[in-house]
């Protein structure tokens, strides 16, 4: 004898109520995930990020500029130097001692032009990611440079950049160049 409907009725209740109850906890995971998405979404590098990014590079980096890109990149290693007295010496062998000397002045385009392909590679994520990584085992090889020293630098471009161009955004430069910065950077000590 069941103090139920029976037993096909019961059975029909007890799928609907496993359903209802898969259904909430389906319904609460989407919600999390959508939140924990929409949270990181404000790190993404987007499309309109790097187009803005790659708009405003081309205005204020035009190749008969060379002296602008020296006075960038002096500023950035300007400000790099003030923050970490010790990170001059990972530049000796590049005339940092003479900062107008022609050695130090080819550094500075260097990392310039290095900086540009990063940029230009921003749409191309497979390319972008192989060069990354390559810039990463490249500054590992490297004794004494840390992670702390590119969180300088991009707080420098952060400063400089938006003297050189009016309509420089910063949150756009942010969400990307932090981007890239913390994969080069990221086994860095």
């Amino acid at each position: 004898f069941t103090f139920g409907r029976g037993d096909a009725e019961d059975d029909s209740l007890l799928y609907v109520t496993q359903t209802l109850t898969t259904v909430k906890m389906m319904l609460g995971m989407f919600f999390v995930l959508a939140l924990a998405g929409s949270a990181f979404a404000g790190d993404c590098c987007s499309a309109e990020d790097r187009r803005e990014i790659q708009f405003l590079w081309k205005k204020v980096w035009a190749s008969s500029f060379t002296d602008r890109k020296v006075a960038i990149s002096r500023a950035v290693f300007e400000t790099l130097f003030t923050r970490f007295p010790e990170s001059k010496a990972l530049f000796k062998r590049v005339g940092v001692d003479d900062p107008n000397s022609g050695a130090f002045r080819s550094h500075l385009v260097r990392v310039a032009n290095g900086l540009d392909t990063i940029i230009n590679l921003l749409d191309d994520p497979d390319v972008l990611a192989q060069h990354l990584q390559h810039l990463s085992a490249q500054h590992i090889a490297r004794d004494g440079v840390k992670k702390t020293y590119f969180d300088a630098m991009a707080d420098a471009f952060e400063s400089v950049l938006p003297q050189v161009s009016s309509c420089f955004n910063v949150e756009a430069w942010n969400r990307c160049f932090r981007k890239v910065a913390g994969i080069v950077s990221a086994k860095l000590p």
